[in-house]
């Protein structure tokens, strides 16, 4: 999130709200039991992350064996580069996932199994092989990095000493969109995992806060030049850009809507940042609440029945998340001062964002089920997460 840089005259009454607690987000969950077998360290990590990524899941959730409607059994062979696992689920006696896992790393073969038991008993994918990118700032430079959903080191895949920022994950999950100053002012890149480099595809002005459309057919993005701030649509195969909005307030921070046909977006156009909802071909837009005296970094969700930005409570920034609507607002964070940049992982049970509740700015996921959180960042101050779509 860019919070908007302005001295505002915020009313009193718009400061004043009380919202609903954060209560839980989805059905209720199955109960799974986890036995593995094995010698040795790899069978610890095997139970360590199943046990992780289940009770993450936000539709499972691990209890012992005796009060368990699903019992999974595990076996760990192999050593390092060359591991074997072989799972059963059974319900009721009947077996629902009989599968065999081989590989190099014990994570990733970890997080196929949890989804692969998600959806058998669901029919939802899971989220345990899906990853999330931030930039990390360390010192005088910049990077962007991806982490797995696991305790294994984030990879960095693009470092800089100048600025980079507001990352976003395409919807094939080939690319990464972001914006850098290594020209000298905000250009949007796009990282491509295929090629292992970036190239630039926005220039002109200031350029930030890329977002795709769902089907990755186009960009919005903010461009600011003028002494204005608008939206931008930029069109991935013809490579031009056209405006969404011509105003002299500031316009930014936009999210398609899961169907492509709308935006929500952050603008100052009363005076202070507001949210407000417009076609994704421009036009009028109208205000999407009136709640806050500060909000921003709207996201919406890809089922489209919530958004999640980030607002002014008390004397700092928290989450929230409303129905797509704008009614039922409800406050996620409570802890810190600056939680900000709500994204959304790609099934829409859980939210990533960064805050500074444990001192320095980290990623911090929260299933909305259980609505437990977990930090996932560490080392150096991290912000603007972006979720990669389901593998």
């Amino acid at each position: 999130m860019k919070l908007l840089v302005l001295i505002l005259a915020i009313p009193v009454c718009l400061q004043a709200a009380e919202f609903l607690p954060m209560t839980p987000i989805g059905a209720q969950c199955l109960p799974v039991s986890v036995r593995v077998e094995g010698l040795g360290e790899g069978a610890v990590t095997v139970r360590d992350q199943l046990v992780f990524d289940i009770d993450f899941s936000g539709l499972l959730i691990t209890v012992p064996e005796n009060e368990a409607f699903v019992k999974l059994s595990a076996r760990v062979s192999g050593s390092d580069g060359n591991w074997n696992i072989s799972a059963r689920a059974e319900a009721e006696g009947e077996g629902v996932l009989v599968k065999e896992y081989q590989g190099s790393s014990l994570h990733d073969m970890v997080h196929s199994l949890s989804d692969d038991l998600v959806f058998a008993l669901t029919g939802e994918q899971g989220i345990a092989s899906t990853r999330i990118a931030y930039i990390v700032r360390g010192g005088e430079e910049w990077r962007l990095v991806v982490k797995t959903l696991d305790p294994r080191p984030s990879a960095t895949i693009m470092r800089d000493a100048q600025v980079l920022t507001t990352p976003a994950w395409s919807p094939l999950g080939d690319r990464i969109a972001f914006t850098s100053y290594r020209a000298g002012t905000g250009d949007i890149y796009t990282y491509s995992f295929a090629s292992g480099s970036a190239s630039r595809i926005i220039s002109g002005g200031v350029n930030t806060a890329p977002a795709w459309s769902p089907n990755g057919s186009q960009l919005a993005f903010t461009r600011s030049e003028n002494g204005s701030s608008d939206l931008w649509l930029y069109s991935v195969s013809g490579g031009s850009s056209t405006p969404l909005t011509a105003r002299s307030s500031i316009e930014t921070s936009a999210s398609f809507s899961p169907n492509g046909l709308q935006l929500i977006f952050t603008s100052d156009r009363v005076g202070y940042p507001q949210l407000y909802w417009m076609s994704a071909s421009g036009g009028s837009a109208e205000r999407a609440g009136f709640s806050h005296g500060y909000c921003d970094s709207p996201a919406w969700s890809p089922r489209g029945d919530k958004i999640a930005y980030c607002a002014r409570a008390g004397s700092g920034f928290h989450i929230f998340v409303m129905n797509s609507d704008g009614t039922e607002i409800r406050q996620v964070t409570t802890r810190g001062t600056l939680n900000e940049d709500p994204v959304w992982s790609p099934t829409g049970r859980h939210l990533a964002f960064s805050s500074d509740m444990d001192g320095m700015r980290n990623i911090y996921m929260m299933e909305l089920n259980s609505l437990k959180v977990h930090r996932l960042s560490t080392g150096g101050e991290s912000y603007c997460p972006a979720w990669s779509p389901v593998r």
